[in-house]
């Protein structure tokens, strides 16, 4: 939510991926490329061996431990 109201007008396309839901939504959600990608390690992980994420192009990549 923070990322929409910060980045209103900065046409960045974001998402967020997390574990305990279905999948489906947020492969969907990344399915035309995102600037911004803020994910749980474990979910992050699972699209990545998945081949549905690719870190390729990242040209910054910030890893942090939250709790809801």
């Amino acid at each position: 939510k923070s990322f929409e109201s910060y980045g209103k007008g900065a046409r960045l396309r974001q998402t967020v991926v997390f574990g305990g839901v279905n999948q489906f939504r947020q492969v969907r959600a990344m399915s035309g490329g995102v600037d911004i990608l803020v994910a749980t390690p474990g979910r992050l992980l699972d699209l990545m061996n998945q081949k549905h994420v690719n870190l390729g192009r990242t040209s910054i990549l910030v890893l942090d431990e939250a709790d809801r």
